[in-house]
């Protein structure tokens, strides 16, 4: 088999210890790479230094460090200090611990931007994360104003900026509405930079919004019903091999030490990505893999609906960001 490598995203190896002591956790448990979230990358700031924690990252093994993600990089009427501070240490950390990725999200906000009017926000972000190293890369989430991985693949790929890349999230794209096939017709290779990997049940739980199963029931690779496998050998299709983001949050990943937890979420990351490598041997897909109804992946109208036609239903009340 391959030998791949792994990104611990911030979820995965959340904690309440020392940032350094998490970060050698990591590299113990074979990740390659790691994701900071604002909340460290202040804390950091705060107190030893980003200085320091690049030297505790090269000790580790961490070659992969992707940063974020940064909420409310759009101009907005509600621009506070705290969105300019945010910006600023992503910035700062991703020149000083020479950063792969910045990592954004799309607005979820109550009355949500206009993705086109955010175009140039998005390119003048992406400019300055090029020229301290890092490539700009958008999630979209299903609850955001851009919902679906193929409106993002669009986004990006309208905005135009070389530096500009695409986050593809198993969790959000599946719950988004997409497909194998969706994906393969409305993700551009030009723009797919990351892709995050986690599994879950078919449908959402009841009683919980797309949101809140985002935060608390991202299963391990490969103990869910979905065909990671098969998502797999679509991103590689589409020119992505690695890092593979790993996203595992789950009371039980929460309550197990913190050592243990990044080994089984490695473990379990490197036998769905085995089975992938596996090629003579067929998936047997739980998840559908025909393409989907159009209205499913792509709530875009292409041309204003007629006067007499009923205009579609965005999505609505599925929570906050995750």
């Amino acid at each position: 088999m391959q030998e791949h490598d792994l990104l611990a995203t911030s979820w995965t190896w959340a904690g309440t210890g020392p940032v350094a002591e998490r970060v050698r956790a990591v590299g113990d448990a074979g990740f390659a790479g790691l994701s900071l979230s604002l909340d460290d990358l202040h804390e950091v700031r705060a107190t030893t230094g980003f200085a320091a924690l690049r030297r505790v990252l090269d000790r580790a093994g961490i070659v992969w460090v992707q940063l974020g993600p940064l909420d409310r990089w759009w101009t907005h009427d509600g621009h506070s200090t705290d969105d300019d501070a945010d910006r600023g240490v992503v910035l700062e950390a991703a020149a000083t611990l020479s950063a792969w990725q910045v990592v954004v999200r799309a607005d979820s906000g109550v009355s949500p931007t206009s993705p086109a009017s955010m175009v140039a926000d998005w390119v003048a972000l992406a400019a300055q994360a090029e020229q301290v190293g890092a490539q700009l890369v958008l999630e979209p989430e299903p609850w955001s104003n851009i919902p679906t991985i193929e409106r993002a693949s669009r986004f990006v790929a309208a905005a135009g900026h070389p530096n500009g890349g695409l986050l593809l999230d198993a969790m959000h794209t599946l719950r988004g509405g997409s497909t194998l096939a969706s994906v393969v017709q409305g993700v551009s290779p030009t723009v797919l930079a990351a892709v995050e990997l986690s599994d879950g049940l078919l449908h959402t739980p009841s009683g919980l919004t797309l949101a809140e199963e985002s935060r608390t029931a991202r299963h391990l690779p490969g103990a869910g019903a979905w065909d990671l496998p098969g998502l797999v050998r679509v991103v590689r299709g589409l020119g992505f091999d690695q890092p593979w983001g790993v996203e595992v949050r789950t009371p039980v990943h929460r309550a197990t030490p913190l050592a243990e937890a990044l080994r089984t979420a490695a473990a379990a990351t490197r036998a769905v990505l085995d089975a992938a490598d596996a090629m003579d041997e067929p998936a047997a897909p739980a998840m559908p893999t025909t393409p989907a109804p159009t209205s499913a992946v792509d709530f875009e109208p292409r041309v204003p609906p007629h006067p007499t036609e009923p205009v579609r239903r965005h999505d609505t009340g599925t929570g906050a960001p995750a």
